[in-house]
């Protein structure tokens, strides 16, 4: 009976998007979170609906002052205590309590660590579907729907989904959208918070300790260049080549899956369908080819160069500089300029 009443509700034209808040750094929202807003005020505007986010945490109502200037009236808040740490199935039980009292139409999270632990949680005990690692979303025109776009069959196909039930859910890959500005969305009117004052105190495990990694390379999802190296390189010497090219410009290093695969580098250098999305400012993109699947991780990058000796790559009909040559016999060239000028972007 619940979906059911799920449902006829939300026909009955309570189109809310939420966007599920997740933070970040120095409590602050990620910037995941101000992606998905971004995206959910541009839907809010087509279905003359409104966007609200769901703030959970131990000091989440800290976060309400930081996500209003784009223009966000409404919160659903829950805080305290309880929500130290992250405890899913305590995060899970608390939006689907918001959600039966005040029925959503869409639910937004990120395609992060936590996300893909936490909505799907969500979306069992809603009764309602899941589309996992969107790498977009769209309104149908026909019905009103949520479109949801994902990688298929390892990332070969990319296959849109619509969801019957309600509320539509999706987790998205961080970087696919642009982050909500100020005044993105409508603002205006009276801050709304509702808070969940009846959570659930069952936690099912502990969070004995955090282990970071000891690594000390740049960041893909910070990074505002990156240098990234294809089956061009040839093998571990040539990767050798790419990694210096990134070191000169405290650049990260990304791959494509043809690479990862061979082992040169590990996955968390994956750019593409089946590895990360990025968006910097510069992206270098050293022997690889332009498969349709690693131009969906890169192709929003601001600005492009492409180092390829094949001049029927497909990476020269995005890039915005092409270099004809063999990476092999210009990165020594690119690097030594470099390091003559002291040069880091």
């Amino acid at each position: 009976m619940e979906k059911n009443t799920l449902m006829s509700k939300s026909e009955a034209h309570n189109s809310e998007i939420w966007v599920i808040a997740e933070a970040g750094n120095e409590n602050m929202p990620s910037a995941a979170t101000f992606e998905l807003l971004g995206k959910a005020a541009e839907f809010a505007r087509m279905k003359s609906s409104h966007v609200a986010a769901v703030l959970i945490g131990e000091r989440a109502g800290e976060w309400i002052e930081k996500i209003s200037p784009a223009g966000i009236r409404k919160f659903y808040l829950a805080e305290g205590p309880l929500f130290a740490g992250f405890h899913d199935e305590v995060l899970a039980e608390t939006v689907v309590q918001l959600a039966k009292e005040h029925n959503p139409e869409i639910i937004l999270g990120a395609a992060t660590v936590r996300g893909r632990s936490l909505m799907p949680r969500i979306a069992v005990l809603l009764g309602t579907g899941l589309t996992a690692d969107c790498t977009g979303l769209e309104i149908c025109p026909a019905s009103g729907k949520l479109l949801q776009t994902r990688p298929a069959f390892g990332g070969n196909l990319l296959a849109t989904i619509l969801c019957e039930k309600f509320p539509q859910m999706a987790t998205v890959r961080p970087h696919v959208f642009k982050k909500a500005e100020s005044s993105t969305v409508t603002g205006c009117g009276k801050l709304e918070i509702v808070r969940s004052e009846s959570a659930s105190t069952r936690q099912y495990k502990q969070i004995v300790k955090f282990n970071f990694s000891e690594k000390k390379e740049v960041s893909l999802a910070d990074a505002k260049v990156i240098v990234a190296a294809g089956m061009g390189a040839g093998g571990p010497n040539g990767i050798k080549l790419v990694r210096k090219l990134a070191e000169a410009l405290s650049a990260g290093l990304a791959a494509s899956r043809s690479v990862v695969d061979s082992g040169w580098l590990d996955y968390s250098h994956q750019v593409g369908q089946t590895g990360i999305t990025v968006h910097p400012a510069l992206y270098i993109a050293c022997g690889i080819s332009g498969a349709v699947q690693h131009l969906a991780g890169m192709q929003n990058s601001e600005f492009i160069i492409a180092i390829n000796k094949d001049l029927d790559s497909p990476i020269f009909s995005i890039a915005d500089i092409g270099l004809a040559g063999d990476l092999n016999e210009v990165l020594p060239i690119l690097v030594s300029a470099l390091e003559k000028s002291n040069c880091a972007v």
